[in-house]
């Protein structure tokens, strides 16, 4: 008898042992705080904060004006220097009718016309500051080429210009675009080299290119009769099918 209520007494004990456990580990449960993984690991990931505990824009990470130079952000801003000599300028009709104008209407956005005559890619490295810099624009288009041509500058010369202005946009946060030369009478020699080179440095640069030579050119590197009254230089219906090409490739 005496066996039989010790046995009584301690599944009893087990029981309310039992019990006491189970209302502890609920007691826990409840009170575990909102949002921590169950391990206990109290560290949050946040999409938007680096390892620092900064955003990336407080890291200085995300550039105020546009998108990284590789172009792996949407562009926030639009705004187009186009740099170059007598082909960005409209010569020798008047920038109303140049390949900027056209882009910037086909566009919708503000395309700045920064051509003047008689230039070359050291003008246009001189006034680099001045005229794409001061301006603040998301992207420039550097042509040059024809006017180093003609001047007979070597191709390192020409190799040191392009470099520079590539160099000065990408620390600027402004996304460089090379419009290759354009074949000229007389300076066949020097404007494969230059195009060769370039051609080659955009891809080792991973920058867009244009290439109106394509467009305005035929394979015998002969300008076509409807695109240019001289045979040297782009007329208004020429100006118009580089900007009508530019735009699809700046879209």
């Amino acid at each position: 008898m005496r066996i039989y209520r010790l046995q009584i007494r301690i599944i009893q004990i087990s029981v309310l042992i039992t019990m006491i456990v189970t209302v502890f580990g609920l007691v826990n449960v409840w009170q575990a705080p909102k949002g921590q993984p169950a391990g206990g690991n109290s560290t949050v990931q946040n999409d938007n904060t680096n390892n620092t505990g900064r955003t990336g824009s407080e890291n200085g990470t995300t550039p105020q004006n546009n998108s990284p130079v590789d172009g792996s952000a949407k562009l926030t801003n639009t705004k187009i220097i186009c740099l170059g000599d007598s082909y960005t300028y409209g010569y020798p009709g008047q920038p109303k009718d140049s390949w900027p104008d056209r882009l910037a209407g086909i566009l919708k956005i503000e395309a700045v016309n920064a051509g003047k005559v008689y230039q070359n890619s050291g003008d246009l490295a001189e006034r680099f500051d001045q005229d794409v810099l001061g301006k603040k624009p998301g992207r420039v288009v550097i042509f040059a080429g024809v006017g180093d041509a003609l001047r007979g500058k070597k191709l390192e010369e020409y190799q040191k210009n392009i470099k520079a202005m590539v160099e000065k946009a990408q620390a600027n946060q402004i996304i460089p675009v090379l419009a290759l030369p354009v074949p000229y009478p007389g300076t066949d020699k020097l404007c494969k080299e230059y195009r060769d080179w370039e051609l080659a440095y955009a891809h080792e640069k991973n920058l867009s290119v244009l290439d109106f030579k394509g467009v305005l050119f035929d394979t015998n590197g002969i300008i076509f009769k409807k695109y240019s009254d001289d045979g040297k230089y782009p007329n208004k219906s020429g100006y118009q099918a580089m900007g009508d090409y530019a735009a699809t490739v700046l879209k």
